[in-house]
Formats: C-alpha cells, structure tokens, sequence
C-alpha cells in the first residue's frame, strides 16, 4: 500500500479549453426527474424522509473568500461524514492555512458535519445540474474536490476539469453490484470516471474492478480504508460509567446494542431480549439504534408490541433523564428499552455496551460499519449479510474476532457471550489489534492531496 504520489506532479492541471458542464445532460436529469416524480412524493409524504433545501441543492451557498487554498470534501450522509472525520484532523495539522469545507447530500448526514465541523464549514452538494455545479463551484472556489468512496457526477467532474480543479476519490470503493450497473451504463459513467486525478481505493479488489471499468491503471492507487484509522484504541474502561449513565443504563446492567438497524432485525433483537431477561440475563439491557431515524415511530411500536417500555433519546434530552424514566410504568421500568431517534450518537452507544449487533447484516442490505464497535473494545455479533465491507471482514476471519449469527442463533450465541464475557472481550480485542495493523491510508491521501494543492 505504498504510496506513490510523489512521482506525480505537484502542480494541478492546466484549465481546459472547452468541456465543463454540459446542458444535454441537463435535459436527460429534468427527464429522469419527471419519470420519478411519484417516487420523490413518496419518500417525501408518505416514507417523511427530509430533502435539503432546493435552494442549497441549487448551488445557493454561501460565498467564500478567493486567494486561499481550499480543500472541498464531499461526504454523502452519515457514514461518510463520520469517516472524514480523521482526514480533516489530518489536512488542518498538515495544512493549517488551507480551508477544509464539507458537503453532504443527505439531511442526516448535513446534521453530524454540522456538529463535527462547525455549520460555517459545511453546505449541500449541489444538484448535477450545470447551472448548480458553475454556482457552487463560483462560490466554494475548491483547490482540489475530494470525494469519499465514490460519488462521481458527470457535471461536476467536468466542469471542475474545465477549470483545472483536480478531482480525486478517497477511500474508493465499488462493489460487485455498483461494477455491474457501471459497466451497463459505461457509455454515461466512463468520461466522469476518467476525469478523476487520481483513485485512492480501499482494496486490490476495487482497484481490480475499477481497472477492468476502463480506469486507467496509473490513476488507480491502493491505499487502505481511512475507517481504519478512526477506531479509538484509547477506550478506557473508565468511560464506559459515564455513557452508560447518560442515558439510564444501570451500573449493573450488561448492554447490548444494535447498532445501525434495519427493518425486521429490531423484532429480532427484542424477541433475543425477551427470552435472555427471562431467562439466565436478568440484567441484560437494550439499546437500538436504527440506521434511518425517521424510522423511529415504527421501532417505538415494535418495543411495545414486544412488552417493553420505550425511552426516547429525544425525550432525555427534552425532559431530562429522570423525568423520561419517571413516565415508564412501575412494573416496566427495569426492563425498557432505549430508542436513539437522534443522529451522531451511535459511538457513544457503542461505548456503553458489552455486546454489539452489527445492523444490515441480517438482511442482504450488506452490513453497516463493523470497525467503530470493534475499535472501541466491544465483541460484536453480526448476520450473514456483511458483503459491504468484506476486506474488514476478511481481517476479522483471520483473527476469529466477531460471531456471525443467523435469526435462528441471534439468541444461543448471544447467551453464549453473554455468560462468558471475558472470552468475549479477548475476541474483541484481537479484533481491535488487527484493525490497528491495517491503519496508514489517511496519511496517504494527506500526502497526495497536498502534492496537489501545494
């Protein structure tokens, strides 16, 4: 995973002549977006999910100083903005006097950069539109525009090529679905894909896929998972008191978290948790934490479906803790189960557990961010689904840190832990010391995204 950036030059591209923005394009986006029109109306009034403001999307954001150098972060929700986290830590300590903006494209997302970054510093991505990519690029005026993972839009890339703006994709990743779709549709994706400077992809097997696209095997650069570098191996057990009383957990209490859920494994989960309390965990408590919060309506009535009270963590931070816990039924109040509705918090959740539950894994969605938990210290369970993170996985096998479980042995396998959770925690630390190896691919994108800019 050598880096190789130094033999590149450090000076960007030349302006273009020609080229940017296309309006063809335009007309083919205004098309798709009357074909799925019933579908936005049903995300919007019937799923509720929240859409940024269409001004923000059209590329009405705030004006921002020219002369400085500036690097132009894209994240598109919530996963992406967290990751980022360490590669901006890393560009400011590098490169104190270069300006860091964020984009996201989701509301969720928009709400952790905002809180991890400061409002000022974070914006919508606008609409591939020509006249939303001129406007934003007018007002951001990026030195460089860093996309994580992916998010290559034909607009964009063009017309930051067409100013000589260097675009380059960290912690790159394409799975074997997104391979399929893109090589369908090369005759669309291909040009924007090759107007990338440079791809800093996570593993050999999307550098393989990538090439086998069509990219350019000199623009394609193994680099390692950024993810990596965010754990925090720092976690002392101190700290567990203090999340665990922040939001009502019991000193005594072992936590299981599911972290990042999806419809159908939180009735899983709480039949797991019925059956455990009832059984040898008396004192077993449960966190859920689905991955979209607009689903927590739906979560609430599954917890009293399956018997138990429900706390919101909205409610503890609207009414306080106490008075959340005082509206739960005498006769329930060992036994409820705490709901975060909020956004941003899923970390601090993982600090109070004993147990972790992989959400997504479950169902063939592909698995959510397996590294957080395991960084932290916390064993972790996870289904049959986790194909979205495979090199992580991969490493996971080669030390036997996790426990995969089927919706038939979500519950013996979590008794198992739970009875001996010593033996559980040395799963989770070899877990932690074999994800600690495989860090390094933040200070390669530092490295080459200041040859750019320099």
């Amino acid at each position: 995973m050598q880096s190789n950036a130094s033999n590149l030059s450090a000076t960007a591209p030349l302006k273009q002549a020609g080229g940017g923005a296309s309006i063809l394009l335009d007309v083919l986006y205004l098309f798709a977006a009357v074909l799925l029109t019933p579908y936005f109306l049903y995300r919007r009034f019937i799923k509720k999910k929240q859409s940024a403001p269409f001004s923000a999307k059209m590329g009405h954001i705030p004006d921002r100083a020219a002369g400085r150098k500036r690097v132009w972060i894209h994240a598109v929700s919530v996963g992406e903005a967290t990751a980022a986290e360490t590669l901006i830590k890393a560009l400011k300590k590098q490169m104190p006097d270069v300006d860091v903006v964020v984009s996201t494209t989701t509301v969720t997302g928009q709400e952790v950069a905002q809180k991890r970054y400061g409002a000022d510093s974070v914006f919508y991505y606008p609409n591939d539109l020509s006249i939303s990519v001129k406007r934003a690029l007018d007002r951001v005026k990026p030195s460089i525009i860093v996309l994580m993972e992916l998010e290559v839009w034909p607009n964009m890339t063009a017309e930051a090529a067409a100013r000589g703006i260097p675009c380059v994709v960290v912690n790159g990743r394409v799975s074997p679905r997104a391979g399929r779709r893109y090589q369908q549709f090369w005759f669309l994706v291909g040009p924007s894909f090759n107007r990338i400077h440079r791809w800093l992809v996570q593993t050999d097997e999307y550098a393989s896929r990538l090439k086998t696209l069509g990219v350019p095997a000199e623009k394609v650069e193994i680099a390692g998972n950024i993810k990596y570098d965010a754990i925090d191996a720092t976690l002392a057990e101190t700290e567990r008191a203090p999340a665990r009383a922040a939001v009502g957990m019991p000193a005594d209490a072992t936590v299981l978290v599911g972290g990042s859920t999806h419809p159908t494994e939180e009735p899983e989960l709480l039949r797991a948790y019925a059956a455990l309390r009832g059984g040898s965990c008396p004192f077993l408590r449960l966190i859920l934490v689905p991955r979209h919060p607009e689903r927590a309506g739906d979560v609430a009535a599954e917890i009293a479906a399956a018997g138990f009270a429900c706390v919101r963590r909205s409610d503890i931070r609207g009414k306080g803790l106490d008075a959340a816990i005082a509206a739960i039924p005498t006769d329930k109040r060992d036994s409820w189960v705490l709901l975060i509705d909020t956004v941003g918090e899923l970390k601090n959740m993982y600090k109070a557990a004993d147990i972790a539950f992989i959400g997504g894994s479950l169902i063939p969605h592909g698995g959510q961010n397996i590294m957080e938990p395991c960084g932290l210290g916390v064993p972790v369970i996870h289904g049959p689904h986790m194909h979205n993170f495979n090199d992580a996985m991969d490493i996971l096998h080669s030390v036997n840190g996790a426990v995969e479980v089927t919706r038939e042995t979500l519950q013996p396998q979590l008794e198992k832990l739970l009875r001996d959770l010593p033996h559980a925690r040395q799963t989770a630390a070899r877990a932690r010391e074999a994800f600690i190896k495989h860090q390094g691919a933040t200070h390669r994108a530092v490295e080459y995204i200041s040859s750019q800019i320099q």
